[in-house]
């Protein structure tokens, strides 16, 4: 399948359309703009949802860095990725009033979600997104809930930037950097994720800039600087968050700073971790780095592994089991389709009277 010739200047501008290109495809080596376009075809055929995203579609261009990538860009684990499984519904019906998602009202609906095969590969252009992020999105979630429970306080969103100075470090050294830094200015623990690439969106390109992310705890809570009114400058004598940043700042040079407070924990995981960055050629990528109390040596329970197999309603958070769909309108179950949705609203009887989905049983569902 190819892209229309504009769509194809829109992911390629036209200085990129007459030069080569330094990009990364699986392994190092110098990409024409030919193969940079032969790679997004190989993606876009796999997966549409490419489009949605520009982090997704567009090409790296930047050179010294070819032993990393960002998600989704290596290749097909097997021929069961994305391969749809089950219907997922949850029909505790009086619990979905007043949710909306998407200008879809689910008052009085059943929950639907598809179940499908994923590799739960980071670097797989189908699973990375929908199979790999919500996997960890969800680990990320029960860990930070649980340390929570244990008086650590509310999480936060933090965002460490790396000084130009040490952008040739590897993620390695520099993760450890960022840590150290978040430790200083009052960051207890919590889950980290590189990103290494960022969008030029001038040239539409990814370029190296690198920065981590993290979910965590800081000391004291930070909300008694979000909601502090005070004069520029005012900060540096503080002993609170604010107050730490700015001194440390002037030390290291590791800008961190607490984002703004985030709706849900896991849709920020989720987020964050569909656009991170790999090492290329590891068969394994630990991409998300739990440290201080979130650590795991220091954080244990049944509670965490509960969560990767779970499969929560979005409108009421109860589990929400396989069913067997019963009545004969189509539903597009095929994720590389513009038409398919992850989460939908269903009446829970059809105009026959007989309800829409049945009890799976202890059968195979196919």
């Amino acid at each position: 399948m190819r892209l229309e010739t504009s769509a194809i200047s829109f992911l390629f501008p036209a200085w990129f359309l007459s030069s080569p290109l330094f990009y990364l495809e699986c392994g190092l080596m110098v990409l024409s703009v030919e193969a940079a376009e032969r790679d997004f075809q190989r993606r876009f055929a796999l997966n549409h949802a490419l489009v949605d995203n520009a982090y997704w579609r567009y090409p790296v261009d930047d050179r010294g860095h070819e032993n990393c990538m960002p998600t989704g860009r290596g290749q097909v684990t097997n021929s069961h990725c994305g391969r749809w499984k089950a219907y997922r519904v949850c029909d505790h019906v009086e619990l979905h009033a007043g949710f909306v998602s998407g200008g879809v009202d689910y008052t009085g609906k059943l929950v639907v979600m598809h179940e499908h095969y994923w590799c739960h590969k980071a670097s797989c252009p189908i699973c990375f997104a929908r199979g790999w992020a919500a996997r960890e999105a969800r680990a990320i979630d029960a860990r930070l809930k649980f340390a929570s429970k244990r008086g650590y306080g509310e999480v936060e969103h933090i965002m460490v930037s790396v000084p130009k100075a040490d952008y040739g470090l590897s993620l390695e050294v520099l993760r450890e950097k960022c840590r150290v830094a978040m430790a200083r200015r009052g960051v207890l623990g919590g889950a980290m994720m590189p990103h290494g690439f960022r969008i030029d969106r001038k040239r539409k390109v990814l370029v190296w800039g690198v920065h981590f992310h993290a979910l965590g705890f800081v000391a004291g809570g930070f909300d008694v600087c979000r909601e502090c009114v005070h004069e520029r400058g005012d900060c540096a004598e503080c002993s609170c968050f604010k107050g730490r940043e700015v001194r440390e700042y002037a030390k290291d040079g590791y800008l961190v700073k607490v984002l703004p407070k985030r709706k849900t924990v896991i849709g920020t995981a989720w987020y964050q971790l569909n656009h991170c960055t790999l090492k290329v050629g590891l068969k394994r990528n630990n991409v998300v780095t739990y440290f201080g109390v979130c650590g795991c040596s220091k954080l244990k329970g049944s509670a965490l592994s509960k969560s990767l197999v779970s499969f929560e309603c979005p409108a009421c958070g109860n589990d929400a089991p396989r069913r067997i769909y019963w009545a004969k309108e189509p539903i597009c179950k095929d994720i590389g389709s513009p038409l398919y949705k992850k989460v939908f609203p269903m009446e829970e009887f059809g105009s026959s009277g007989l309800p829409n989905f049945a009890n799976a049983g202890g059968g195979k569902v196919e």
